[in-house]
């Protein structure tokens, strides 16, 4: 790993996606594809070095030029975009040190954030991989298409931010949404789909990412400008799909997997952004209990049976909900192997066909 640099050339090559074509082990060379004249096997990357040069088109420079020059947008940006989608620190050489901290935006209002998200999102598409990915999960077209999930715009962020602003929208204070140049950019830019985290409102609160490829073990980022020139950061917002005066609602982690058992069953579920981070929770169950729910079901990932921090979390969460008054159960089924709540629920339609079961519970007392 070069030293100033918490990340390889390697790291970096695959958030862009670089079609790696030889790798030799014994020196470190990889010859990939070019993403500047698309040619094949004619850019080459030195792991030793963090360097590129292409022998076709003769674009060449360190790894975070290459981020850089792929996207239009400077170094000092580039490194911290490829920070925050790896998840380590912004530790800047001395080259794309900025002579001033970037200035941050807070948060727009709920409103704002609804109207330019929606409007971005109705400007996107979503690639077949993509569609097939949530279809092989159990959604219909149908419900991709209510739920507007989208792909990650893999170029002409510009010409977006552009036609957002002609069509009245603010992107002052939208987390991923920034600056540069005097230009309004979009970030982060790894491929992935789009999923929007909307509260009980109904109203577009912030989004994730699904990352096509995980990167450092991580699956899901957030749609965030944390640390940009007129960037905000995401926060990390509750997603709540149903009925928001239903007698008994669902608790789960992630909002693409809650939304996915929702579409299965007709359950309402809240969906935590991780199952540690309870956060503005408080609120959620406040309003829902004005609303007349009576029963909140825990319904972690099965890890809980077996994990022991994974069990405290679920703990923590009962202990929390029960605060409420809720009756409070703990969602749990006999075959382990469908980990998630969408996959039981899944795994069940298709071996009953067009009938869905309730998931078996089992009453647990909460801590």
């Amino acid at each position: 790993m070069t030293r100033n640099f918490p990340f390889t050339i390697r790291q970096v090559a695959k958030i862009l996606q670089i079609k790696i074509r030889y790798d030799n082990p014994d020196n470190g060379n990889l010859d990939t594809d070019c993403p500047f004249c698309k040619k094949e096997s004619k850019m080459n990357l030195n792991a030793e070095k963090n360097v590129f040069r292409c022998n076709s088109c003769k674009e060449s420079g360190g790894m975070i030029q290459l981020y850089a020059k792929v996207y239009g947008i400077s170094n000092s940006d580039a490194n911290r975009e490829i920070c925050e989608i790896l998840g380590c620190s912004n530790k800047a050489s001395a080259d794309t040190k900025s002579t001033s901290s970037p200035m941050q935006k807070n948060r727009a209002d709920k409103n704002t954030l609804h109207q330019t998200y929606s409007m971005l999102l109705s400007m996107l598409v979503l690639t077949n991989p993509h569609r097939e990915h949530l279809l092989n999960r159990g959604l219909s077209n149908e419900q991709i298409d209510t739920f507007i999930y989208k792909s990650v715009p893999a170029f002409g962020q510009q010409r977006l931010c552009a036609s957002l602003l002609q069509h009245g929208c603010i992107l002052d204070g939208v987390p991923g949404f920034y600056k540069a140049n005097g230009e309004w950019h979009i970030k982060p830019k790894a491929p992935g789909i789009l999923i929007p985290v909307r509260g009980i409102d109904g109203n577009i609160a912030g989004m994730q990412i699904r990352l096509d490829k995980p990167i450092n073990g991580r699956k899901y980022i957030w749609f965030s400008s944390k640390d940009l020139d007129c960037g905000t950061s995401s926060g990390a917002p509750i997603h709540f799909i149903g009925d928001p005066a239903a007698k008994q609602v669902y608790v789960t982690n992630g909002a693409l997997k809650g939304s996915v058992a929702y579409a299965l069953t007709g359950h309402s579920f809240i969906c935590l952004p991780d199952a540690k981070n309870l956060s503005g929770l408080d609120n959620l169950l406040s309003h829902l209990k004005a609303n007349g729910t009576t029963e909140v079901l825990e319904a972690f990932d099965m890890k809980k049976t077996t994990d022991k921090q994974a069990g405290e979390y679920a703990a923590n969460l009962r202990k929390w909900l029960s605060t409420f008054g809720f009756k409070v159960t703990s969602a749990v089924w006999g075959d382990k192997s469908h980990e998630s709540i969408d996959d039981y629920f899944l795994h069940r339609m298709m071996k009953k066909r067009n009938h869905v079961y309730d998931v078996d519970i089992s009453a647990v007392a909460a801590a």
